[in-house]
């Protein structure tokens, strides 16, 4: 593969994978924003079970090879 062609392919990589960590990080946002962590009793998030696996996913999305 010559250079230009691997670095056409290695773009379009980087695109895909940022449109990935893009569209996760909303799905993200609309999960905080759900009716689960609506109203003043209810606006409070479990990092471990809630968070934390959601941004490992974004991370995963963001990992190159």
């Amino acid at each position: 593969m010559n250079h230009i062609a691997r670095l056409t392919t290695d773009r379009a990589q980087a695109l895909e994978q940022l449109s990935e960590a893009r569209a996760l990080v909303l799905k993200l946002e609309a999960y905080l924003l759900s009716a689960k962590f609506a109203g003043p009793d209810n606006d409070y998030v479990h990092v471990r079970t809630d968070l934390l696996p959601k941004l490992a996913h974004v991370r995963s999305a963001l990992i190159t090879d």
